[in-house]
């Protein structure tokens, strides 16, 4: 096993009154409960402050990502700048952290950050704290980090029994991972052939490591039968900050269940589910992200909001944004044998296929840069000595987030709103006429591609209205006139979930469309609500955030198979094609 690692022994340090011109960046390697090596980086502010101290803020990767070194043109450097001290992660698994991935695992990811926690509040000496309410002192911290790099600073807050950590600012992060890689049912299989990609390609020991042998089953046997197996779901409800936010007993958690069990390990709930302390947080969202979308931030912003912290959110045009179509299928390997089909098809009828997405766009909302967001609250809330002054628009800004929330409409231009604004007061409830052109489903579903159903909600949005929050489909999927729903359905619902190919097993996509005149319509910020089976469906669709054009309609654009989902078609061999009827409920503001 590595020893704690001695290289910080000359660093700054007010005890010995040495090397207090600070401005040393170095690694510290750790041995992890687990017998992995840990490894962080130290980034000492300029000139060590031995009377106020400094603040400590936490930074964290990416996913398939690696800690900063060089603070050069990364917001570690603004950080420096105002007078923090810096921690940025390895998390476990990727770059020189060993161990497999786990997907912040509290049982392992969790130790191993509590670790680095303690590590730092014993060993940099210079850092400041503040006075509690009962007279002791707790570290000044706080952490940021987008994605993977948010995750870890739920994850530290929900474990650390001291809560010393005073303010997070997590970026496109999940709330509950069911939700993210697998909503109602239907699996991200686009997104989930890249973050294997990129899991493995950052990975520390690559192939040999990489991904955990649970993480690699669920994947495959996802691939194989179309559905994540139920075993697996309680291991990403657990990773998840929804695990902690619902503080259900022990005797509801369900247990996990793998294949691979004896190789991966771990697979218990060692940490009980608590209801997290009160913590000062502000949620940044891309409203445009198809991996962790709008509703993962507003599930956080809500939990942790009633939690009793000053918690705030905002949305940007960036995040979590597929690739072109042609570069992921490029990375399919064996899935081509799916998708090969797909392209033949969409060839010989003398077409291309489309964007998966439109490109990112500006990680602000309106005029409010995320990154200039982030040190205003960092300082607002941990008061470095050398806080910059930042201009009066952003400080204004970030104030109003304490009572309304920042929804980006498109570069430059965003919608403050309350938030009884985002998934309440703003609903305006539409019926949805049956269709009168089907749903393909299936195979003939792949059509959906160029032709997908939309269907007008005239009169929904007047002039001065926008499309803005999350809005709620309430319908019934049933076979079009003259089929009947197949006697064999109720039989076929009592087969195992897991066979290759179902029966009565519809899957649909649900989205906002806008249409000029006859033209194709567009769909809406690139968001997708998948529906799978025949019955009734009562769920919220992703939200989303835009003012149409004075000259489109609103709609509903239905598919029978959408790229994001790439392998996710359903493979029902009664139902070829559904009917769709229902409300749906609008948000407008």
């Amino acid at each position: 096993m590595l020893a704690d690692d001695d290289s910080n022994a000359d660093a700054a340090s007010c005890e010995k009154q040495q090397k207090l011109a600070g401005e040393r960046s170095y690694a510290v390697h750790l041995t992890s409960a687990s017998g992995e090596v840990i490894t962080f980086q130290v980034l000492e502010p300029t000139a060590i402050d031995c009377v106020q101290g400094h603040p400590l803020v936490f930074h964290g990767h990416g996913f398939g990502g690696q800690r900063i070194t060089d603070p050069a043109g990364t917001i570690v450097e603004r950080l420096l700048a105002n007078g923090y001290a810096v921690i940025s992660i390895d998390q476990r698994g990727f770059h020189d952290s060993s161990g497999t991935v786990r997907v912040m695992d509290p049982n392992f990811e969790g130790r191993d950050l509590l670790q680095i926690l303690d590590w730092a509040e014993t060993h940099l000496d210079y850092l400041a704290h503040d006075l509690q309410d009962d007279g002791s002192y707790n570290l000044a911290a706080g952490a940021t980090g987008g994605s993977y790099g948010g995750m870890y600073q739920l994850l530290m807050h929900n474990l650390d029994p001291a809560h010393r950590l005073d303010v997070l600012t997590p970026d496109i992060t999940p709330n509950d991972l069911r939700f993210s890689l697998s909503p109602h049912g239907t699996i991200k299989s686009a997104w989930a052939l890249l973050l294997v990609a990129g899991g493995e390609a950052g990975a520390n020991q690559p192939l040999l490591q990489g991904l955990d042998p649970a993480i690699k089953e669920t994947l495959l046997r996802g691939a194989t039968f179309n559905v994540i197996h139920e075993g697996a779901l309680p291991f990403f409800y657990y990773h998840s900050a929804k695990y902690f936010l619902d503080a259900l007993p022990a005797e509801q958690q369900q247990p996990m269940s793998f294949l691979t069990a004896p190789l991966a390990g771990g697979l218990e709930y060692d940490f009980p589910a608590h209801s997290p302390a009160p913590v000062d947080i502000l949620f940044s969202q891309g409203i445009r992200d198809t991996l962790f979308n709008f509703n993962e931030a507003w599930a956080n912003y809500q939990g942790y909001r009633a939690l009793g912290g000053d918690v705030r959110l905002m949305t940007h045009e960036s995040g979590h944004i597929l690739p072109s179509i042609q570069s992921l299928l490029d990375q399919l390997g064996p899935l081509t044998q799916i998708t090969g089909p797909l392209q033949d098809l969409v060839n010989s009828l003398g077409l291309t296929l489309p964007d998966l997405q439109q490109q990112a766009g500006l990680a602000q909302c309106g005029e409010l840069s995320q990154q200039d967001a982030v040190v205003a609250f960092l300082n607002e809330k941990l008061h470095p000595a050398q806080a910059q002054t930042l201009p009066d628009p952003v400080l204004s800004a970030v104030d109003r987030l304490r009572d309304q929330v920042c929804l980006s409409l498109a570069d430059g231009q965003a919608l403050w709103v309350n938030p009884d604004r985002v998934a309440d007061q703003n609903r305006v409830p539409t019926a949805i006429a049956q269709t009168l052109v089907p749903v393909p489903n299936g195979l003939t579903g792949l059509t959906s591609l160029v032709a997908p159903v939309f269907i007008p909600l005239p009169d929904v949005l007047g002039k001065d209205d926008t499309l803005a929050g999350i809005g709620q489909l309430d319908v019934t999927l049933s076979l079009p006139l003259p089929f009947n729903v197949p006697n064999d359905c109720e039989a076929v619902s009592a087969l195992p979930a897991e066979l290759p190919i179902t029966g009565c097993d519809a899957i649909i996509y649900v989205g906002w469309g806008a249409r000029k005149g006859m033209a194709a319509p567009r769909l809406i910020d690139d968001q997708i609500t998948p529906l799978r089976g025949l019955g009734q469906h009562q769920v919220d669709m992703v939200g989303v955030a835009e003012k149409l054009a004075d000259d489109e309609q609103l709609g509903l654009l239905v598919y029978g198979y959408h790229l994001q989902y790439l392998s996710s078609v359903s493979r029902d061999l009664l139902v070829p094609a559904v009917a769709i009827k229902g409300t749906v409920s609008v948000p407008v503001n």
